[in-house]
């Protein structure tokens, strides 16, 4: 087997919870670069076990040294796996934005300065340079019921994506950053996809720049009534297990939708399409009131026009596995199945023939286990897959329709967290947990991918 050896630095100690804080597959963005700058979010324990805090971290692209930023005015005490960090960075001011410690809460939420991704001053990588927790966005209204924050880049803007709702039973909303404010997606709070009794499930988010397209995979996740279901005050719709399991996930299914700056300038319009480019809904992020007129009431997550294959529940889906889309506009899937008699991870590709796709040999999944990653770089697709049986992370590349291991890396676990924007230079830089003694590190492994000519 002809190998890649990466390079790893050391971002911090994991903190001692039970439920993993760091290196989560739905966090999607917490490792991140703008103009040669890499950024990290994570959270570093303190002297009290049962505290954590919010922590930045930024370097020069594969550069040993890491500089920290830790927010000390917010102590993260809830020891439940979603609760998450995502950063986000607006190229059009250099804003840096993170969202954090959520699963179906108000939202906590900071932004800094503008500039600041551009000001690689020493002096300016500081908690000054950033305001407040705000249970809102800029522009809007507080947010309730958050999960699963995620940002995405939009050539010059931004965008901010989450679930609003419990697991089983929540809608996907979404909102546009443009300098200065944020302006909602123009259905009834923002929520453009929705579950009927049961909810959505991204694999992933994406954009791409040469077509302003946006690109979303998932599966739905059917609701199972338990006890406490309709109860408003209940929280037992945040258990890490329950009724509303993996076991109800049915289905993989894509939507696109098209950007375009209207005319006025305050304006971006969004035609969402379905699977065979038809347009489904056409929407808007506008500069309108919290109360202010709202079109349509968006999308159904199970409409048949967005089912790519039809997966029935109880075949061993794991939701939010993993998404890319490659420069030239091909997606790209990681899904796992139970559909050919045993648990497997199932890669799907999308292009100009279509929706293909096909098993994962070599690397094991369990119906439950870590989640794992898809991406393109260098002209070739790239799994970075966990070992769900023991503590190991193996990367391989796919070639004739097979999975080429090139790495394998005991000890190291979590869920990889990849730098997209890292990959425009032929570096594969992934955030993930590395087992130390009786504890983990926080990780960040780069990859030169400029090498994997070489290999045979």
């Amino acid at each position: 087997m002809s190998t890649l050896t990466p390079h790893i630095s050391i971002l911090t100690l994991d903190p001692n919870t039970t439920h993993r804080l760091n290196a989560c597959a739905y966090q999607q963005s917490a490792l991140t670069t703008l103009a040669n700058t890499q950024y990290a979010a994570f959270y570093t324990p303190t002297a009290d076990p049962s505290t954590r805090w919010v922590t930045l971290a930024r370097r020069t692209l594969q550069s040993s040294q890491w500089h920290h930023l830790t927010f000390t005015d917010y102590p993260q005490r809830t020891d439940d796996g979603h609760n998450t960090i995502s950063i986000g960075i607006c190229a059009g001011d250099g804003t840096i934005h993170v969202a954090f410690d959520h699963h179906c809460d108000e939202l906590h939420y900071r932004i800094s300065r503008a500039g600041l991704a551009y000001d690689a001053r020493a002096a300016s990588w500081t908690a000054a340079s950033f305001g407040g927790v705000q249970s809102h966005l800029p522009g809007w209204v507080a947010l309730i019921d958050v999960t699963y924050p995620r940002f995405v880049s939009a050539g010059r803007k931004l965008l901010f994506e989450c679930r609003i709702g419990r697991a089983g039973a929540g809608s996907e909303a979404l909102y546009l950053y443009t300098p200065r404010t944020y302006t909602p997606h123009t259905t009834p709070q923002s929520l453009y996809l929705h579950g009927d009794h049961c909810n959505p499930y991204p694999n992933g988010l994406s954009f791409h720049a040469p077509t302003n397209t946006l690109h979303l995979t998932w599966t739905n996740r059917h609701f199972v009534a338990y006890d406490g279901a309709t109860d408003a005050a209940s929280t037992a719709h945040k258990a890490q297990a329950g009724p509303n399991g993996p076991e109800n996930n049915e289905g993989l299914y894509y939507i696109s939708a098209v950007l375009a700056e209207e005319p006025d300038g305050r304006t971006v319009g969004i035609e969402w399409k379905d699977l065979q480019g038809e347009s489904l809904m056409s929407a808007s992020f506008a500069q309108i009131t919290p109360i202010g007129e709202v079109n349509g009431a968006g999308l159904d997550s199970q409409d048949p026009r967005l089912r790519v294959r039809d997966i029935p529940r109880g075949s061993g889906i794991m939701n939010q596995e993993g998404q890319f889309v490659d420069p030239r506009g091909g997606v790209h899937v990681l899904n796992r199945e139970n559909t050919r008699g045993r648990e497997a991870w199932v890669y799907y590709s999308f292009g100009p023939t279509g929706w293909e796709s096909w098993p994962v040999e070599g690397v094991s999944p369990t119906e439950t286990g870590r989640r794992g990653k898809v991406v393109w770089c260098a002209g070739v697709v790239w799994l970075v897959l966990p070992e769900n049986e023991r503590e190991e992370m193996v990367l391989g590349r796919w070639v004739d329709q097979k999975f080429v291991v090139v790495w394998r890396g005991a000890g190291v676990t979590g869920e990889p967290l990849v730098d997209e924007v890292a990959l425009l230079q032929d570096v594969l830089s992934f955030l993930a947990l590395r087992v130390v003694g009786d504890g983990r590190e926080v990780v960040v492994l780069d990859f030169d991918l400029t090498r994997w000519s070489a290999l045979p």
